[in-house]
């Protein structure tokens, strides 16, 4: 469907890859990795005309020299941009791929609305359909253009970086989509991705951009090796990069907004001491690991200084990834650091956070991360007097609407956060499997019982119960409880006990099994429920909704009478979703905790367990 001979592309009269020879069959998904600036845009912007070849020749179905209505209907095109319609509704956009059908008039037969409909449903965008193009996510708009392309009923589809601000589970839907459609309808798909573990997902043919040329093409087991990656986007050992395995995948970390906000603080106090703008920032982390990073837009206005960091969230991006991050440092005659936040920051509103109401999102952490690095700036330049540090976020306000913020009391902007330093990669499906595993692994260790804890919290709370001295192997499941549980029916477990916080365990109460909160965050929502069902008022309950915390939660209760009540019936809930979700294949109980209540309650079947594994 495409073929390419001596293909030469570039800008002006410079070739910026040349011999580029492809070919690509119908049924068939080609995808082109390379570092960033490599080409590949511009690769797939020739073939599908927007630059004219510099030398060469590209072929659509056979033909150099197509008419535009020939070629609207054998190519679709999706590509990297922001594209900004007025006044059209998603229906209005997703029907544009119509219009190579519709003739000089443009106007829709059933026919036409029928498929508009088809492809909406295979992105899952039936909902948006009558809504504003421009008020949608950027994830959504990236569905509804994917439609617009596939209502075309193309041969041949061209996507350039199509997973750009789409979340894992969308980006997931996409490919899956693109793979059906190349089986079942044998269409010819040619993209770009920087996601290595989606490429070799989904691709028949890998095709790694490189040093002005065509470097490799193959199967991608043959490409995606650990060795040549390595090689094609020149990662060295002394690299900074911090990568972690995830299900046999190599994710790269990122940095906290902490870590950023602390880096930026470093360059700024170094440009106010010295006049002279660094270039880049280090430091070590909480975990003990050192971070580097180029300092962004360093300069004097007046008698301040400002350094930025851009926020990376490495192979786990979410809605600050790609934020400045900007510290502004002055001298002040008090000794020590005043830290405030400026804005895109946001402000906390309500009690039960890391910071008092009425302080900037900026959690104790990175208060301090930011404060020994600026008096590390100070000590080593022999100033002695104190700092005043203000941390804004461009953008930061806008961003937070995107994340919990607002709903837990947190407004005007994001939090500064990071306890580690590090942004560690969660990958969903990697994360499943690796869990997966381990259970597995428990398993084939002759294992018959397992206690499953979402995080470190829960270790640490097993450790000061004395329930690691029982002998019964313990598997971190992150927020995957559900398919944590489906794992050890797979693996003919007896006994599973599930030991957790109230803030995530609380939503098993209402069948929530994947707890991480871009899932679902209806903790209070179900604390007022239970509530009102155990006799409280609506003032009560008012103030169960207003909760940022489950620990604030817990407070309310306790000033109206109804903790043992109320945790008694989430309890149970709780006991009742876990035996529908373990089908009887093995006996299951939850305990639950608070890091500042303690132990606040267990199922009666998380008792039955306990009471016979302490007697093991």
């Amino acid at each position: 469907m495409i073929r390419t001979e001596n293909l030469s592309v570039g800008y002006g009269k410079t070739p910026l890859i040349e011999e580029i020879c492809l070919h690509l069959k119908p049924g068939q998904i080609m995808t082109l990795i390379g570092p960033n600036g490599s080409g590949k845009s511009t690769i797939l912007k020739t073939i599908i005309g927007q630059l004219s070849p510099l030398r060469g020749m590209v072929f659509l179905d056979g033909k150099v020299d197509l008419s535009p209505l020939e070629r609207a209907r054998k190519l679709a095109v999706l590509m990297t941009g922001r594209v900004r319609p007025e006044l059209m509704t998603c229906w209005d956009v997703v029907a544009m791929g119509r219009y190579p059908y519709t003739g000089r008039l443009g106007l829709l037969t059933e026919v036409d609305r029928e498929k508009v409909r088809e492809a909406l449903a295979l992105v899952h965008g039936e909902e948006l359909a009558p809504l504003d193009f421009s008020q949608i996510s950027d994830g959504q708009r990236q569905r509804v253009l994917l439609a617009r392309a596939l209502c075309q009923e193309p041969e041949v589809i061209v996507l350039d970086e199509p997973t750009t601000f789409l979340d894992i589970r969308y980006k997931l839907e996409l490919l899956s989509v693109l793979r059906e459609m190349a089986q079942k309808r044998n269409l010819a798909v040619l993209l770009s991705l920087h996601e290595l573990e989606l490429a070799e997902k989904i691709s028949d043919v890998v095709v790694c951009v490189h040093n002005g040329r065509i470097e490799h093409a193959g199967p991608p087991e043959e490409i995606i090796t650990e060795d040549y990656i390595k090689k094609l986007f020149d990662i060295r050992e002394e690299s900074q990069d911090l990568f972690v395995l995830r299900g046999g995948k190599r994710l790269r970390c990122g940095r906290t907004t902490g870590t950023c906000a602390a880096l930026a603080a470093q360059g700024a106090a170094r440009l106010l001491l010295t006049g002279q703008a660094p270039v880049s920032a280090s430091l070590i982390t909480p975990k003990g690991t050192r971070i580097e990073a180029p300092l962004e837009d360093c300069h004097m206005e007046g008698s301040s200084a400002f350094c930025s960091v851009r926020k990376d969230g490495g192979d786990d991006v979410d809605a600050t990834h790609g934020l400045l991050i900007t510290a502004q440092v002055e001298r002040q005659d008090e000794p020590g650091v005043s830290i405030e936040g400026g804005a895109g920051v946001g402000q906390v509103t309500k009690p039960g956070l890391d910071q008092p109401v009425g302080a900037a999102a900026i959690n104790r952490v990175s208060r301090r991360m930011i404060e020994q690095e600026v008096l590390s700036i100070g000590d080593e330049l022999g100033y002695e007097g104190g700092f005043r540090v203000t941390i804004h976020v461009p953008g930061g306000e806008e961003a937070a609407k995107k994340t919990f913020n607002p709903q837990m009391g947190i407004d005007g902007g994001i939090s500064i956060l990071g306890t580690s330093g590090i942004v560690e990669p969660m990958s969903a499906q990697a994360l499943i499997d690796t869990i997966a595993l381990e259970i597995r692994q428990k398993a084939a260790q002759g294992h018959k019982n397992v206690i499953l804890t979402p995080g470190n919290y829960g270790l640490d709370f097993l450790q000061d119960q004395g329930m690691d001295r029982w002998g019964i192997p313990v598997v971190k499941c992150s927020n995957f409880i559900g398919d944590a549980l489906d794992a050890c029916a797979a693996e003919q477990f007896q006994g599973v006990l599930l030991v957790g916080h109230i803030g995530k365990l609380v939503k098993l109460a209402g069948g929530v099994m994947n707890t991480h909160s871009r899932t679902a965050d209806c903790r209070a929502e179900l604390f007022c429920t239970h509530a009102a069902l155990c006799g409280a008022g609506r003032e009560v309950c008012r103030a169960l909704m207003d909760c940022p915390t489950s620990d604030a939660c817990i407070a309310v209760l306790d000033g109206a009478g109804l903790r043992r009540a109320v945790l008694g019936s989430l309890l149970s809930a709780i006991q009742d979703h876990l035996d529908r979700r373990a089908s009887g294949t093995f006996s299951m109980g939850a305990v639950v905790f608070s890091n500042q209540y303690g132990l606040l309650g267990q199922t009666s079947q998380a008792k039955e367990l306990m009471d016979r594994w302490s007697t093991l």
